[in-house]
Parts: structure tokens; C-alpha cells; sequence
């Protein structure tokens, strides 16, 4: 009878904990306007937890202690997982333990009192983003074949990341009718779902029309598709599909950086401050929803910040003193 009551107490707080969960993500698509895959990153982080604590502590989300919580953060500091990591698994946490309590969805008491404080946040080293020159840019834009279906998409592609600094999930959720190519600019559909508008250049304007009028319309294969871009067999392009398209032709390239598709957006961001752009700007042409995530990209490599100094400090313009 003790287990068979033991396995019913564990069958409810199974099923409390999914609900909870589930009313959650609910709010963070339904009121926060997250992304999927951010919502699904907050399944996955909960679910990991409630496991832990079902798993060594034999209770719900509900039932746990701080304690259980320090334990939870150690066992995952002893895994060697990254501090970011961690520190995103706590983001999760803390915002679940406050939506339950400001939305008054558990009754006051249940949840221990000030069960988030003292909670210390792992420190995360920035480290300035890695991204191209230039000349390396102009490199890997000239590997693509032009002549050819997939190599005139792909070029347009990474012309189009470069040039608005745009993220995979963006140009996969590119539609035809977000593109003005007369006015040259496009409506992305960023991180939770905010709308913003980017300008582009002439040469993205060219290949965007020649990709257009000729290599999607033979993609489409008389498909109807609202999305811009087209694998080979007529359907959408997947993140997966830019991520190893892009691979390739770093690869051809000879670059030796880890090129990855964000590397196009961090190099966009890079190459505006670096040419004279306001931060705000850059950040309303990124998409950033607070300006510290732009910061990032006001980076200069140390032969500039020599360059800087020499030119501009009143000091260095003084005729040289000999002692």
C-alpha cells in the first residue's frame, strides 16, 4: 500500500509540474511574444530541473527548498557545464518562480519565501565577437557560383546576412512580401516576433531581383511558396540547410576563422561602428532589445586603438622635447 500511495503522490506532482510548466510557456508566447525556439529552450531548461529534483529530492517544482536549489546549481557546476549555460538555466528558473507568484497561479505560502534570493549569477566573460575583414568578407562572397541556381541563392544569401546583418531564423522566415526592392530595404521578423525595417545596398538589390525573376523560379518548381528563399526541392530553407551552406564555402575559402552564419551578423555590426555608426542606430538596425548587447561591437583591435590615440590625443601633436 506505502509504495502504491508513494507512486500516486509521484503521478500528481508529475502532472502539477507539466501543467505549471505548460501555463508558463503559454504566458511567454501568448503575453511575451517569445520566439519558439526561445520558448522551447524554457521547456527544455524546466524539464531538466524538475527531473533533478523529482529524481533526488522526490518532490514537485512546488515543494522545493533553497537548498535543493543550491544543490541543483552545484550538481550542474560539477558537470562542467559553462557558466553561460548555467546562468541561462537560472534565467529560466527565476522567471518561472516569478510568474507563479505575480500571476497568483499557486496559493501564497506554498512556494518557499524568498526562494530566488541570494541566488548568485555564474560570471560569463565577454569576449569581443569573432568576425571578417573586409577582404574577407569580399572572399567568401566570391566562392558561390553565380551561374548556377544554388550558387546565385547562396551568394544572395550571405549578401543579405552581411548586408542587414541578419539572423539564420530571419532570412529562413523571409517572405516575398517583405521585400521592397525598389525602396531596398526589407521587414525582418526578429526575436519575439519585433518587426523592424533594414535598408541594403545596391548589390544586394541586384542579386535579390536576378535570384528572384530567375533561380526562385526555377526552385519553385511550380510550387506556391511565400517563403523567399528555396532548397532544391522547392521548399523552404532550413536553418540547418544555411548553416552547412555556409560552412562549405568557408571551407573553400581558405579563411581560418570558425565561420559560422552569426559571424556575417557580428562583422555587419563590427564594420558599422567601426566606420563611424551610432550605437543606437546599430542597435535599431540589429534588433537588439537592450543597447548593452551592441556594445559588443564597439571592439577595436589594438593597432586601431593605437591609431586613435596618436592621431586624436592633444599631447601626441606637441612638437617632441629633447631632454
Amino acid at each position: 500500500m506505502q509504495g502504491i500511495s508513494y507512486r500516486m503522490s509521484s503521478i500528481k506532482k508529475d502532472v502539477e509540474t507539466k501543467i505549471l510548466i505548460s501555463r508558463f510557456l503559454d504566458y511567454l508566447y501568448l503575453e511575451r511574444n517569445l520566439s519558439l525556439n526561445t520558448i522551447n529552450s524554457y521547456r527544455s531548461d524546466l524539464k531538466l530541473f524538475s527531473a533533478y529534483v523529482e529524481y533526488e529530492n522526490r518532490v514537485g517544482l512546488i515543494q522545493i527548498d533553497q537548498n535543493m536549489l543550491f544543490n541543483y546549481l552545484s550538481f550542474c557546476q560539477k558537470t562542467r557545464l559553462h557558466p553561460r549555460t548555467i546562468s541561462r538555466y537560472l534565467s529560466s528558473i527565476r522567471a518561472f518562480y516569478k510568474f507563479l507568484l505575480d500571476e497568483n497561479i499557486v496559493q501564497k505560502g506554498l512556494i518557499q519565501k524568498g526562494l530566488m534570493e541570494n541566488i548568485a549569477t555564474p560570471k560569463i566573460v565577454v569576449n569581443p565577437p569573432e568576425y571578417l575583414t573586409l577582404e574577407e568578407v569580399d572572399l567568401l562572397l566570391s566562392i558561390p557560383a553565380e551561374d548556377t541556381v544554388l550558387g546565385l541563392r547562396d551568394r544572395t544569401i550571405i549578401e543579405l546576412m552581411y548586408s542587414c546583418g541578419l539572423r539564420v531564423s530571419e532570412v529562413v522566415m523571409l517572405k516575398t512580401g517583405n521585400i521592397n526592392l525598389q525602396d531596398r530595404y526589407i521587414l525582418v521578423y526578429g526575436k519575439g516576433r519585433k518587426e523592424r525595417i533594414v535598408p541594403f545596398g545596391n548589390k544586394a538589390q541586384n542579386l535579390l531581383e536576378r535570384y528572384r525573376k530567375w533561380a526562385r523560379e526555377i526552385l519553385l518548381k511550380r510550387k506556391i511558396r511565400d517563403e523567399f528563399f528555396l532548397n532544391f526541392r522547392g521548399d523552404p530553407l532550413s536553418r540547418k540547410g544555411i548553416w552547412k551552406m555556409i560552412k562549405g564555402y568557408a571551407c573553400k575559402s581558405g579563411i581560418k576563422k570558425n565561420i559560422k552564419p552569426h559571424i556575417l551578423r557580428h562583422s555587419f555590426g563590427t564594420h558599422l561602428i567601426q566606420n563611424g555608426a551610432d550605437l543606437r542606430a546599430v542597435q535599431e538596425l540589429l534588433g537588439h532589445a537592450d543597447i548593452s548587447s551592441t556594445q559588443i561591437y564597439t571592439h577595436l583591435d589594438r593597432g586601431t586603438l593605437i591609431d586613435i590615440h596618436n592621431k586624436h590625443h592633444p599631447l601626441n601633436r606637441l612638437p617632441h622635447k629633447k631632454l
